[in-house]
């Protein structure tokens, strides 16, 4: 049972890293917007539905949140615990740099980071969790920019959750520097080796038990809003899960995007996209950096790749043109 849980929680993650469908939803043309928060969430919940492997399953719901009743497909590359039921997190931290591409209607690139708790290790459906990051999105904004997105689910992507303030849940902080859904610029130049960057934090708070999302623009990291505690079930206690990575989407017969800078980290120093000063938050608010590697979910090593974690930094990413 143990090592079923193991499989089934795995992780974006996805990553970015990172919405289960259960429903008869196509994401195509048209992109019924409710539906669309659902099948494409976050992180990073991973991955459902899209072979029989469970741990693509849980990949998939962490990640993307789309179902087996997509029209389109994904790749990954992500870092993740695992899901132990026994384990104990309070937040995770990571900085990560931001690029710009152009995307087209169907196509989806994100990036980002994922906490959560794998349930009663029954089924998906009692999944809690937490995710923030960026993502390029043209289907909900309307433009090519790199957005900042968070996402929230208490059963598995199924019924409950949204992108940023799409339904009740996220409470904005007084002050906060960014909303979520708001363009992130300037981005990150790889000819000219500029790298801007984001720090992303999401951190149970210790009295009040709420789960808060902070953001930092080549800074420190301020708090953007928290996600009360009463939202969640098994959240409202801790998580046992954590992931980060990528993800891309593509509707069928229409080539995949750019996933991180668009280059993969074999490509050379300088190129490809980062997790640097990656970090594991305790209950009391102290954070530690990840030294030791962690388990890898990529379903495409020839067009994406995430690399070790080493001194609580890894490399990932990869280039446009997966035909999918």
């Amino acid at each position: 049972m143990h090592r079923r849980s193991l499989l089934l929680q795995a992780i974006c993650g996805c990553i970015f890293l990172l919405a289960h469908l259960n429903e008869d939803v196509r994401l195509c043309h048209a992109f019924e917007e409710h539906n669309i928060s659902l099948q494409r969430d976050g992180v990073y919940g991973l991955m459902k539905r899209k072979s029989p492997s469970p741990k693509s399953h849980t990949i998939e719901a962490t990640i993307s949140g789309h179902g087996n009743n997509s029209s389109g497909v994904y790749y990954y590359a992500v870092h993740g615990s695992g899901g132990n039921p026994d384990d104990s997190y309070y937040g995770f931290h990571a900085t990560t740099d931001v690029y710009g591409h152009e995307l087209k209607r169907g196509q989806v690139s994100r990036t980002g980071i994922w906490v959560g708790h794998t349930g009663d290790g029954k089924d998906d459906s009692s999944n809690n969790a937490v995710s923030a990051g960026w993502h390029i999105y043209p289907e909900k904004y309307g433009d090519s920019h790199p957005h900042f997105f968070t996402y929230w689910t208490r059963d598995g992507y199924t019924k409950t959750g949204c992108y940023n303030m799409e339904c009740p849940g996220f409470i904005g902080a007084d002050g906060a520097i960014i909303t979520p859904g708001a363009r992130i610029h300037p981005v990150s130049d790889v000819k000219g080796g500029h790298l801007e960057n984001v720090t992303l934090r999401i951190i149970k708070d210790d009295k009040s038990g709420d789960w808060w999302v902070y953001y930092g623009f080549n800074s420190v990291p301020t708090a953007v809003g928290y996600y009360p505690m009463s939202l969640f079930t098994y959240l409202a206690e801790k998580a046992n899960d954590f992931s980060f990575g990528a993800f891309v989407y593509a509707e069928r017969a229409v080539p995949t995007p750019a996933m991180g800078s668009g280059f993969l980290p074999s490509d050379g120093k300088g190129r490809a996209a980062s997790f640097t000063d990656l970090r594991l938050i305790e209950q009391d608010g102290k954070s530690n950096p990840i030294t030791t590697d962690l388990p890898v979910y990529v379903d495409n090593k020839k067009c994406h790749s995430i690399t070790p974690i080493v001194q609580a930094k890894c490399f990932y990413g990869g280039p446009e043109g997966c035909l999918s």
